[in-house]
């Protein structure tokens, strides 16, 4: 499934000044800046092979800027301290390039990394703002008109700067004199053309990587064709309109979850500018003088909303929050979960859906077979059998030695049978990346939470409200939500004491 469907076409943008081939840029000042820089600690060991790749293709990122974005970012990296850390001189960089400053709030919460690098990109889920309120209140009244004749009093400051926008807050009374309070989330001035000039700069970049694979090292994995995929997630962010559309769309789909909050959009939002109810908290992992019981329910309770949620969903297909980091996670004083900022979504269809059931229910079973056509049809039929079955036969070690298959193992094997070539469809890139994203913030939110033990509890709970149903289904029948059928159900409880047997033995191997 494309992550762009009809509904959400929007006009293309003007093309690009052409981007010309990385060996053809003219050097200037970043050469000198990256000799300066020993950027080599900040990537994990476990990509040490690809650091060249990494610090060309930045290096390359960095040369194709606009010269007055260029000036922007070379006076701040003048301003800091001599002796300022080399990830404090990155993120000061990724303030100027939204493109970047997204990958960072990716990345913030990634335990593969340094634990200063990222503390230095937590700073970027958040920001404070740089916008004079008096500036921004003109930009809204363009959008909007005046203020005072809708009812509408701004708050005395702005609350935060996001990679594409600035949040403000106002109080507004509405046609029954109700006071409302919401927040105004209206586009950086110029936003969309820098946004694009770097998306370019991006897939020129991948399709250097593709032509560098040997050289460097990497995997094939179709490059360009992933960045383009990207590309194509990360333009929704400068159109509100789109982002107005899923929080009312996902204000429905969270409608019957107590737990869950999701903001309400107000009448006079434009497509630059979402007006939306405010909703009050800090972020899920500000966690001072939290027990360990209530950290344990907040990290279940976002298990289940951005995972369980899209994947033992009724709805056809699924929706899902693409874009979970811990600034977009509130944690409301009555220890709910607030979803912010809906620029970015995915979904999931049926077919990707019985797919991960089909590999976890051959992974529990020890089915390689069952795992590789699994692996196969999600992969949209690319990719070689028999290297893929390779790849499934060293993932089901672990499983037979006492292992129990979850979302790390899950994830592990979808990247090694993407390095043996198998495609996936865009939206089921960008749910791998959520999953990533959100393994880093529930560790963050609790050391002993159990991932795959909300994940678990959330199927058995689906698996008993969906009870009923099953008792009138066809035995091979998927339409439930759990994607199972009778039949595969019935083949997981006459493998249980196997399944138990070997848990057991992996309990008591030293």
């Amino acid at each position: 499934m494309s992550m762009t469907d009809a509904s959400e076409t929007t006009a293309p943008p003007e093309p690009a000044e052409a981007i010309q081939p990385i060996e053809a840029a003219d050097p200037d000042d970043w050469s000198a800046f990256a000799d300066a820089l020993d950027l080599g600690p900040l990537i994990p060991e476990a990509f040490a092979r690809y650091r060249r790749a990494i610090l060309d293709g930045m290096m390359a990122f960095l040369d194709r800027l606009p010269e007055e974005q260029t000036a922007a970012i070379l006076l701040d990296q003048a301003m800091l301290p001599e002796d300022a850390e080399v990830a404090a001189r990155l993120v000061a960089i990724a303030r100027h390039c939204p493109a970047l400053h997204k990958l960072a709030q990716v990345l913030a919460r990634d335990r593969r990394l340094p634990a200063d690098l990222r503390a230095h990109l937590q700073t970027l889920e958040t920001m404070p703002p740089s916008q004079e309120l008096d500036w921004l209140e003109a930009e809204i009244e363009a959008e909007i008109g005046p203020l005072g004749a809708l009812g509408i009093r701004l708050g005395e400051e702005p609350l935060a700067e996001a990679s594409v926008a600035i949040v403000v807050p106002f109080v507004w009374t509405d046609g029954e004199g109700r006071e409302r309070r919401g927040v105004f989330k209206l586009l950086k001035p110029g936003i969309e053309a820098v946004l694009e000039r770097e998306l370019e700069v991006l897939q020129e970049i991948g399709a250097i990587l593709d032509a560098r694979c040997a050289e460097y090292g990497l995997p094939r994995i179709a490059y360009e064709d992933t960045f383009l995929q990207v590309r194509d997630l990360l333009r929704r962010e400068v159109h509100l309109n789109l982002e107005q559309r899923h929080l009312a769309e996902a204000r429905k789909v969270y409608a019957g979850d107590p737990s869950v909050l999701v903001p309400e959009v107000f009448a006079f939002s434009t497509p630059r500018l979402t007006a939306m109810e405010r909703i009050n908290g800090g972020k899920v992992t500000d966690l001072h003088g939290l027990d360990e019981a209530t950290r344990r329910r907040l990290a279940a309770g976002i298990v289940g909303a951005l995972i369980a949620n899209p994947i033992w969903s009724a709805e056809q297909p699924s929706l899902f929050h693409a874009d979970p980091h811990a600034g977009n996670l509130m944690r409301t004083p009555d220890g709910r979960i607030g979803l912010l900022d809906w620029s970015l979504v995915g979904r999931l269809g049926k077919r990707e859906r019985v797919c991960m059931t089909q590999i976890l229910i051959g992974a529990l079973t020890i089915d390689a077979e069952r795992i590789v056509g699994a692996m196969l049809a999600l992969g949209e039929g690319e990719g070689d059998a028999e290297a893929l079955r390779a790849v499934v036969e060293e993932a089901l070690t672990p499983i037979r030695d006492g292992a129990l298959p979850g979302l790390d193992w899950l994830t592990a094997l979808m990247d090694a049978t993407a390095m043996q070539g198998a495609r996936y469809g865009a939206d089921l890139i960008v749910f791998r990346k959520v999953l990533q994203t959100l393994q880093g913030v529930i560790a963050d939110v609790c050391d002993q939470a159990g991932v795959d033990a909300a994940l678990a509890t959330a199927f058995l709970g689906r698996l008993i409200a969906e009870w009923p149903a099953r008792l009138a289904s066809p035995p091979f029948s998927r339409g439930l939500s759990t994607h199972m059928s009778n039949a595969e159900l019935a083949h997981l409880f006459a493998s249980a004491p196997l399944i138990a047997s070997r848990a057991l033995a992996g309990l008591a191997r030293p």
